[in-house]
């Protein structure tokens, strides 16, 4: 279990120290899923999502533990885990990029604004260019930073067994939130 909490750890730290010498991080980041399918529909949250956003750069990354998303049934979670994303095999999912824009961004003033993320995603060992709309809002010395993106689970390697393709959408739709003290 240890081992399993330092992995996203290390990964954070290491793009930390890649980023510059002020990373803004948020350790309790939230990120959300969504599939609306014919038969059921099904969320999950993972609340200990960790976030770093360098403030001289733009640059972005993201890394979460595939077993911190918590559903509302502990049997869908054990197969989310166990058969669909193989949380032993592949512990965590990541995003890095870059907020194209950020040149432009003005983060001196409480406001709301929005950029682009460009990176690359990893989900289940595959990766995948990611391109996003951020939100941000400054208020009183703190940014909040909230995306909303689909992903395709097939082009994830994620099989869907014929018994339950009913219950799982296609394309599932993803929310992240992070909170950085500036």
């Amino acid at each position: 279990m240890k081992r399993a909490l330092l992995i996203p750890i290390i990964t954070v730290l290491a793009i930390s120290q890649s980023l510059a010498q002020n990373p803004k991080v948020d350790r309790e980041g939230k990120a959300s899923f969504f599939s609306e399918a014919p038969m059921e529909d099904i969320e999950a949250i993972n609340e200990k999502v960790i976030g770093a956003l360098d403030m001289e750069k733009g640059i972005i990354a993201v890394s979460m533990l595939i077993k911190g998303f918590h559903f509302e049934r502990s049997l869908m979670e054990e197969h989310f885990n166990e058969n669909y994303l193989e949380s032993d095999k592949y512990p965590k999912a990541t995003f890095k990029g870059v907020i194209t824009n950020f040149s432009e961004l003005d983060f001196t003033k409480n406001g709301s604004f929005e950029a682009e993320a460009d990176g690359e995603i990893e989900i289940h060992g595959v990766k995948k260019p990611l391109k996003s709309i951020v939100k941000f809002d400054l208020k009183n010395s703190t940014l909040t930073a909230n995306t909303t993106f689909e992903i395709e689970v097939a082009e994830f390697d994620i099989e869907v067994p014929k018994l339950v393709i009913k219950n799982i959408a296609e394309v599932v739709e993803v929310k992240a939130a992070f909170n950085f003290s500036l």
